[in-house]
């Protein structure tokens, strides 16, 4: 048998353990992508939080640049941490008008574990929101592992993390044709849409006006407005949905709106 010296060996082994280390940091490494109205939103800052029984946990923190693309290298969270991501502020290229929107707050619960890549877009906020509902207050989660763990869990039933898109669940014979619940969604998002690509001066205070809770609190951005609706599903819906033509009027002799998200309501629901 063919021996290797002592310095050989110690030289692979430093080698193979630094291989590893690589592997293990690239693994906590994250990509993504923020989207406003199926556009990219540039200069948006993007939040990687650590939830669980307390107060979240920030764990790393990048800017979109012009393409929406951002990349993350997190620390190390709990094993039992719920992991999420809030993109804040930006501009969609959508957006016709000058500077930043403010406005502008999306949310994708991700779970245990870092995918790949993500979106963070009006449909993961809603997903988000909507599987959170007893959790989130404004972009903060905190819950017992287990129900965080649930809750997460739940999010690929109604969007894919990863395109932004619908998830397995919503898109089924029932949810999807038999039911107004894609619709309902995908209303939803794109009223939020609305304010993120403001598709008027003032879409963001409509909105924030037609989300108004019965107590009267005023959303100040779109992750605001969706837990506002989530929360008070039934509270002025047609309210609501009068914005759908005041952001995407059909255009003069056609049948159709131009809206980012289908299918959409045709007609005010009662939540």
């Amino acid at each position: 048998m063919r021996m290797i010296n002592k310095s050989k060996a110690i030289s692979i082994l430093l080698i193979g353990g630094a291989l590893c280390w690589a592997g293990a940091a690239a693994a906590e490494s994250l990509n993504g992508r923020v989207l406003g109205g199926g556009k990219p939103v540039a200069n948006s800052t993007v939040t990687l939080w650590a939830a669980g029984p307390g107060a979240p946990q920030q764990l790393a923190q990048a800017k979109s640049d012009f393409d929406g693309r951002f990349s993350l290298a997190s620390t190390n969270a709990s094993k039992e941490s719920s992991l999420y991501l809030v993109a804040a502020g930006g501009h969609s290229s959508a957006d016709k008008t000058e500077g930043d929107n403010p406005a502008i707050a999306l949310m994708s619960v991700l779970g245990e574990k870092l995918p790949a890549s993500v979106t963070i877009n009006e449909l993961t906020t809603i997903a988000s929101v909507l599987t959170h509902n007893q959790f989130v207050d404004g972009a903060k989660i905190s819950g017992s592992p287990l129900a965080l763990r649930i809750a997460a869990g739940n999010v690929p039933n109604f969007v894919d993390l990863v395109t932004g898109g619908y998830g397995t669940n919503i898109q089924d014979g029932v949810n999807s044709t038999q039911t107004p619940t894609m619709a309902n969604f995908a209303t939803l998002g794109t009223l939020l849409a609305g304010c993120t690509t403001r598709a008027a001066p003032d879409a963001c205070e409509k909105l924030f006006a037609a989300t108004t809770s019965p107590t009267g609190a005023v959303p100040a951005d779109t992750l605001a407005a969706a837990e506002a609706v989530i929360r008070n599903p039934g509270y002025k819906a047609d309210r609501l949905f009068a914005l759908l033509d005041t952001f995407y009027p059909v255009p003069q002799g056609k049948k159709m709106r131009v809206t980012p998200y289908l299918p959409y309501l045709t007609f005010a629901p009662s939540a």
